[in-house]
């Protein structure tokens, strides 16, 4: 029903006309930096990669949140206007990061950069985009410095990757019993974010890794630090690195007989894991995440993503990355609603610091913004990779709903436990 309000709400909103070009302001409006709204349109942008090496996470972020965009545009769009997302292909090149962010505020002249993908891309631009009035929203890297210690224009979405790496050595000392840990981590600011909140947490449980491994962005011949993983005999490993890394380690595993307890983050939580590397070596993987399962046949949420996603991008397979995608649009349509009409960079800042316990409709743990919290989302859930056929995953719609079909794969995601943070 708050939903349906709120659709009511949209629809009904008044558009002031004022017979003026479109880049003229609203007559009425009191002071503050417009820049990228008009009377009929808000334009938004984010740096996402949609080439290079992580443009299978880079694409359905871009496709998931032009899917809900296209769906209140549908509607007549926020407050009487409508939205323009634009997207800038960095390819996951600092370098380019910087030359899309130089183009979205510069000349495409935006409203907000929202979605911008990766921890490494928002390292490199933090220090320019921090010291702007510049709404910065959910974007789309867990890296802690987005959210602690606050800064004012920066509102993350989702959860931090020293949650993340501290949930997942709890797990495997109180839940699974097992001590002896190895970690093998991309050598960047993401990677080793991941291995030094799991080393603050393991040394405070007396724990000293079995065997800790980096390997460069770069590397494509995982079977060297596989054969070393392998040799150290850990029960468990943390894969702190990427989607498509992940994948090499585990076939290359799967290849030499290796089969630890793995541990991964949000990052590998899609079902391209399970078509990259193969059902039988993700089985049992142990992950975190924040979102419900895209392909949930019960649940009304997950089947209003699919329905608005295939709409915009028909035979598109939904995934957790467009799925949080869509969620990050949801969030910045809820606090451009609670603005109103007289839409300023700083009325729309206050009321982000407005949202309080947002569900995106129930694909997420309540998403809470204050003066002095900018994280969003703190719970988290431990999820695994399991068969298609594991009773656990009776609610999937991988059986009934083709649209969650993916040719070779019968895996997806239960959950295990929920954390409170």
């Amino acid at each position: 029903m708050k939903t349906v309000y709120r659709i009511a709400r949209w629809i009904l909103t008044l558009t002031i006309v004022v017979g003026l070009a479109s880049t003229t302001l609203v007559i009425g409006q009191t002071g503050g930096d417009r820049t990228g709204v008009t009377d009929t349109e808000i334009k938004i942008g984010g740096f996402v990669a949609q080439s290079g090496p992580v443009a299978s996470i880079g694409l359905p972020v871009v496709r998931g949140a032009i899917a809900y965009y296209n769906y209140i545009n549908d509607l007549g769009g926020i407050n009487g206007r409508k939205i323009r997302f634009i997207a800038c292909d960095d390819a996951f090149n600092p370098a380019q990061t910087v030359a899309c962010v130089k183009k979205l505020t510069e000349e495409d002249k935006v409203f907000a950069i929202v979605h911008g993908l990766g921890t490494v891309p928002h390292f490199t631009v933090f220090p320019q985009l921090s010291k702007t009035n510049i709404p910065v929203v959910s974007p789309h890297a867990n890296a802690f410095f987005l959210s602690e210690p606050v800064t004012k224009n920066y509102f993350a979405l989702q959860p931090t990757n020293v949650s993340f790496a501290t949930a997942l050595v709890n797990h495997s000392v109180n839940k699974l019993l097992k001590r002896r840990i190895g970690i093998i981590y991309q050598n960047d600011a993401f990677g080793n974010e991941l291995r030094n909140a799991a080393l603050a947490r393991m040394k405070s449980l007396g724990i000293d890794p079995v065997v800790d491994i980096a390997h460069a962005p770069t590397d494509t011949n995982f079977n060297p630090f596989v054969v070393r993983l392998q040799a150290a005999r850990p029960e468990v490993v943390m894969l702190f690195t990427l989607l498509v890394p992940s994948a090499s380690i585990l076939k290359e595993a799967e290849t030499l007989g290796f089969k630890p307890q793995w541990m991964a983050t949000n990052v590998q939580t899609d079902v391209t894991l399970f078509r990259l590397a193969g059902l039988s070596a993700v089985e049992g993987m142990i992950a975190t995440g924040f979102a419900v399962d895209p392909c949930l046949r019960d649940n009304i949420a997950a089947a209003n993503f699919r329905a608005r996603l295939t709409k915009a991008f028909p035979g598109e397979i939904p995934s957790g990355f467009s799925e949080i995608a869509y969620v990050g649009a949801q969030l910045l349509s809820e606090a451009l609603l609670l603005t109103g009409r007289d839409l300023t960079r700083e009325s729309f800042m206050t009321s982000m610091e407005r949202v309080k316990d947002f569900r995106a409709e129930g694909l997420v743990p309540p998403i809470t913004y204050t003066a002095t919290d900018h994280r969003g989302i703190k719970d988290i859930f431990i999820i695994q990779a399991v068969r298609g056929n594991d009773p656990r995953i009776q609610t999937v719609a991988r059986a009934s709903d083709a649209v969650c079909q993916v040719p070779g794969d019968a895996g997806a995601f239960v959950l295990l436990e929920e954390v409170k943070n």
